[in-house]
């Protein structure tokens, strides 16, 4: 695959509020739902848009629960964020820089000036607004607050004039907000250095080796150095990794944040990845400090001939990675488990030669889709799709020679439907039972794909036609 790393360079386009932002709630006034509460006010009517009348869609059930005019939300949980402009129309995403990986909404609104907008607030389930906020901003983005909350940012800047000999000064307000409209932090940035918000902090490249990370809303800036000889590390904001030479893993992650040692083309020992406190610094696990699982080449001294590793996950105690087979096996990765507190292998490992993709702009190298549930995972090998069980690392099913190569996309708000692409794709995607790769549709649009909300239960897409919420399939 083709290696590429972003310096942490995103747009400075500033967004944000306007001092005294106004407000106006809901059917029921004065009363947005509470934070982190599912339900819509009691008085709150449900969305009417279109009705949905394209092809129906494995894994999701077969009357839609809403509908909005064409729009695409942020996703924050139990509500969407939608943006109106002032003439009243919804805002569309995917049309700038950086947006994710996983085909959700970035940036909402980006722009050159302040605008007035109308950010809007609804109840993923019944899509009844829950509350409006009315603000002036340059930007308005998802993003996350500690600990993986969804929330969102406004960004606004202010520029102060050359007296004649000081120099001209920009300062970019970010003020992020939960669910429930509630604002969570604030923070300021003064000069042009591009930055990126993510986990409550602003991340900035404070070197060609140094990630810098400020908490919004107050506390001490925390920095992030990859270890050694010419290192270069830098964030890329589409998966949220941490990239230094062949390592790369989730900058922050919890209450942790990694690094990258060796991360050179300058040393010969290989990469490793560092997990550490992030309040602290203080070392809590690295894959230097594991064996490396079955199937990953060692040379005579025990050391790994590949510097290719990942971290894929972090959740409840254990680490999924990744890791090179081998010097000359490049595009072939071995995924293993490990339980934080021992550092001891969990399960079996997976070992697959991964397909390659020379046109790539993001290092997804030895990546997999995951079910929401975690149930499944799906990667892009040589000879199609396969499936295989983060749990335990056991194949559930793989393709096979001589059957037309399938490239995940993602699974169904369920788990029980793999959505991907073919050669012969035109527009159009497959879509297959997760555990017996038996055909569902082989001619579904590809933007009918549905992405799964983080409201458990419900998946969304967008075309044409409309924006469409549907229950997932019983």
């Amino acid at each position: 695959m083709n290696k590429y790393t972003v310096m942490a360079a995103g747009l400075v386009l500033s967004l944000g509020l306007v001092a005294g932002c106004g407000s106006s709630d809901g059917p029921e006034a004065g009363k947005p739902a509470e934070k982190g509460s599912s339900e819509a006010p009691e008085k709150a009517p449900k969305a009417e848009g279109p009705v949905y009348r394209g092809t129906a869609i494995p894994g999701l059930a077969a009357k839609q629960a809403w509908s909005l005019p064409a729009a695409d939300p942020i996703d924050l949980g139990d509500t969407f964020l939608f943006v109106k402009s002032a003439s009243g129309e919804y805002a569309q995403g995917g049309q700038f820089e950086k947006e994710p990986l996983d085909g959700t909404t970035g940036t909402l609104h980006s722009s050159s000036e302040p605008e007035p907008l109308e950010l809007e607030f609804r109840d993923v389930k019944t899509g009844a607004v829950r509350k409006t906020l009315k603000v002036t901003a340059e930007r308005v983005a998802a993003t996350t607050w500690r600990d993986g909350v969804p929330a969102f940012e406004v960004r606004t800047s202010a520029t102060t004039e050359s007296d004649g000999l000081s120099a001209e000064a920009t300062t970019v307000t970010v003020t992020v907000y939960g669910s429930d409209g509630a604002e969570l932090g604030k923070a300021e940035h003064k000069g042009d250095t591009p930055f990126h918000v993510h986990e409550g902090h602003l991340i900035e490249q404070a070197d060609q080796a140094t990630l810098q990370l400020t908490p919004i809303g107050g506390g001490q800036p925390r920095k992030v150095t990859c270890g050694g000889n010419q290192a270069s590390c830098s964030f890329d904001p589409r998966n949220k990794d941490i990239d230094g030479g062949q390592g790369h893993a989730p900058l922050i992650t919890g209450a942790y944040t990694f690094h990258v040692e060796n991360g050179s083309t300058y040393e010969t020992a290989p990469e490793e990845l560092v997990m550490s406190d992030l309040s602290t610094g203080r070392k809590v696990w690295s894959t230097a400090d594991v064996t490396p699982p079955k199937g990953v080449e060692l040379d005579d001294d025990g050391v790994r001939t590949s510097g290719s590793i990942r971290v894929l996950d972090v959740r409840g105690g254990r680490i999924l990675t990744a890791w090179g087979a081998g010097a000359f096996a490049t595009d072939t990765w071995v995924t293993a488990t490990y339980e934080l507190a021992s550092g001891k292998q969990i399960g079996g490992s997976t070992k697959y030669s991964y397909a390659d993709f020379p046109g790539d702009t993001i290092n997804t190298e030895g990546s997999s889709v995951f079910s929401p549930d975690r149930r499944f995972a799906a990667a892009a090998t040589e000879r199609g799709a396969t499936v295989w069980q983060p749990a335990d690392g056991k194949e559930v099913w793989a393709q096979k020679e001589g059957e037309k190569a399938m490239t995940p996309l993602r699974f169904s708000p369920n788990g029980g439907v793999l959505y991907g692409t073919t050669e012969d794709s035109d527009e159009t995607a497959l879509a297959v039972d997760a555990a017996t790769k038996k055909v569902l549709a082989k001619d579904l649009p590809e933007d009918s794909v549905p992405l799964s909300a983080k409201q458990p239960g419900y998946g969304y897409f967008s075309t044409d036609a409309g924006f469409f919420v549907f229950p997932a399939a019983g």
